[in-house]
């Protein structure tokens, strides 16, 4: 009995341990059922999500890309003044007529072996494009298929988000195109350099003639300027461009495309150049700047475009005729051959702008891209600085040689007072002064400052900073003057007001110049301070029939010579001399100044006459960051952006 009670027992338990697994059983199952139904969702969000980013993605690069083709007529730039005139509409810049049928394979072959030798092997992309998708380098990626898909993009970006965009369009361009038909498209878009889009264009304005007629030479130049446009100028740095264009054309030896022993043959040691240019109403060098800004800004475009400068015709025109005339007259007899001017406002738009006599397209801008010693000129970064510690003109600083940093300054005049007052100093140009305090606040200091308030050129770490003997641009030059005038703000260096294309009138700007936050340099009391020092030493005999301040100098050893000067509503600076250095005889503060005077004069005809410190506070009132508020009242503010 005891041993059927027993297996009873058992059985129940057996029973009841069956009940219970059946029961954990199920609802194991039905845990299971519930993952896989959360798993079900979470997959189908993400597959939702990844097609909705894929699609808007597509989308937005499909929106963003510009695969039309002008067979019609190379675009035309049409450069504007700052109220909207036409000044000038430059043509034949752009490429859009490059046959692979009509040029031959072997010019072909020169932009291939010198851009991506197994371009007619690979899908398109490589390793190191993969690698640039994860950085924000700027670069057009290393393949000619990466750099066709960047040249398709309406507006440029260097961010990941646009590498991997880039990247899915030269996949699709790979896919949906023939290499050939990629190649053309690169040999037409491919920037050359000086404004210039593709080779047919730069054949026409370099060689004088087709593409098709290009000797390997030839192309190996353009390959060697598309590769790097400002160290490859073949009118600046005609050696440099043509060692490259040798080293392409032996890496088209060594991947096979000609015979290893046509290469010495086919070498030069300066490209051979039969450059076009046609005498512009308007500066050429004005047209230079304007051309390279708006190809690094809109890049290839098959689209005319209109670019709205800061330029007023009546100056830059004043400036043209008068420049030139006094240089000729009263300059060359005294040795200097070349002169350069720059007006702007005190906000930083460029009025008018000589970048030298005669231009030639061999010639740089001497405005913008070449440095000249500035001697006294550039002093006055430092006493500002120290106007922004004592805001007095009158405070007493030492006048002596005590070297600094191993240098010992000596002041032009020999004599050295021990203290002196800033003012006096200001005016006698002494060295000591400025490097005596530069040493107190730390020349390092100084130096960023000089950086900071608009100096673009590098600066020595040394005295050479604070006493004029680094070069600068004239562009340097007037920028730092212009800080009074800007409410102690460095001004924003701009030609440019707004880049649209023709016909676009509904459409948002390519570009629009927006006023830039920027940092107060000079306090209120030390644009005060800096009103008396400018004062004292304004020649009295520099009339102008309104409130101004000027000054000039000799520097480098008589190999420069300048005037700056500033009114309410522009800042001109005026600069003579020789592209080698050579000594003049032509002296800032009478020959320059007078070039100067006339020149301030006919500007500022029609302008109301108001006071510097008024006139600024007046500036910041009214500017809206976007319009140009140049000559308010006389044009259509509507219209005169």
């Amino acid at each position: 009995m005891a041993e059927e009670n027993d297996d009873n027992e058992q059985g129940g338990r057996t029973a009841a341990n069956a009940a219970m697994k059946r029961i954990a059983e199920k609802e194991l199952r039905e845990i299971r059922k519930r993952q896989r139904r959360k798993r079900m969702i979470v997959f189908g969000l993400s597959f939702s999500l990844l097609f909705l980013a894929i699609f808007g993605s597509l989308f937005t690069i499909k929106s963003n890309l510009d695969l039309s083709r002008n067979m019609v007529r190379s675009p035309e730039v049409r450069i504007l003044g700052y109220d909207g005139a036409l000044l000038e509409t430059i043509k034949g810049h752009y490429s859009q007529d490059v046959s692979l049928t009509t040029l031959p394979e072997r010019v072909q072959n020169v932009f291939v072996a010198a851009t991506d030798p197994t371009f007619f092997d690979h899908l398109g992309v490589s390793g190191a494009d993969v690698a640039r998708m994860f950085s924000t380098e700027d670069s057009p990626g290393s393949t000619i298929t990466m750099k066709v898909a960047r040249s398709f993009f309406k507006t440029k970006d260097s961010g990941p988000g646009r590498h991997i965009q880039e990247f899915l369009v030269a996949l699709w361009l790979e896919w949906s195109f023939s290499k050939k038909t990629i190649l053309r498209s690169y040999l037409e878009r491919a920037y050359v350099g000086r404004g210039i889009f593709g080779i047919s264009a730069a054949s026409r304005l370099w060689y004088g003639g087709p593409a098709e007629r290009m000797t390997l030479h030839q192309a190996a130049v353009l390959a060697a300027a598309i590769s790097d446009p400002e160290t490859f100028n073949p009118l600046f740095y005609p050696r440099e461009t043509a060692e490259e264009a040798n080293k392409i054309l032996a890496r088209l030896a060594q991947y096979k495309f000609i015979e290893a022993d046509r290469v010495s043959a086919l070498t030069l040691l300066e490209p051979k150049l039969d450059v076009q240019y046609e005498e512009n109403v308007l500066s050429g060098y004005v047209v230079d700047m304007v051309l390279e800004e708006v190809a690094d800004i809109v890049g290839y475009s098959s689209r005319d475009i209109d670019v709205l400068t800061s330029i007023d015709w009546k100056i830059q025109n004043l400036a043209q005729e008068i420049v030139p005339e006094i240089a000729e007259l009263r300059f060359k007899p005294r040795g200097a051959s070349q002169t350069g001017l720059l007006s702007i406002s005190p906000e930083g738009r460029i009025r008018a702008l000589i970048g030298g006599l005669n231009y030639s397209p061999f010639q740089r801008n001497r405005v913008t891209d070449v440095r000249h010693s500035p001697g006294r000129m550039i002093k006055i970064a430092t006493y500002y600085y120290a106007l922004n510690e004592n805001s007095d003109p009158a405070q007493w600083v030492r006048d002596n040689r005590m070297a600094v940093g191993g240098w010992r300054p000596i002041n032009p005049d020999h004599d050295y007072m021990g203290m002196i007052s800033l003012r006096e100093a200001f005016v006698r140009d002494v060295n000591t002064v400025p490097t005596n305090l530069a040493d107190h606040f730390g020349l390092l200091n100084v130096r960023q400052y000089a950086h900071n308030i608009g100096i673009k050129s590098p600066l020595s770490s040394d005295i050479r900073t604070v006493v004029g003997l680094d070069p600068v641009t004239i562009s340097d030059v007037t920028a730092i003057h212009a800080l009074p005038q800007n409410s102690g703000k460095p001004p924003q260096m701009t030609l440019i007001n707004r880049v649209s294309y023709t016909g676009d009138t509904g459409a948002p700007p390519v570009y629009q110049r927006v006023e830039e936050v920027q940092e107060k340099r000079l306090t209120d009391e030390g644009i005060q301070a800096s009103y008396v020092l400018f004062a004292s030493v304004t020649d009295p005999q520099v009339r102008l029939d309104r409130p101004f301040a000027g000054y000039g100098t000799v520097a480098g050893g008589r190999t420069d010579a300048w005037y700056v000067g500033f009114s309410s509503d522009l800042i001109t600076t005026v600069w003579a001399g020789n592209d080698n250095r050579s000594q003049m005889d032509v002296r800032g503060e009478v020959e320059l100044a007078s070039l100067w005077r006339l020149f301030m004069l006919e500007a500022h005809d029609g302008l109301p006459i108001r006071s510097m410190v008024r006139a600024s506070s007046e500036r910041r009132r009214a500017g809206d960051g976007v319009k140009d508020l140049w000559k308010m009242g006389q044009v259509d503010t509507a219209n005169g952006q």
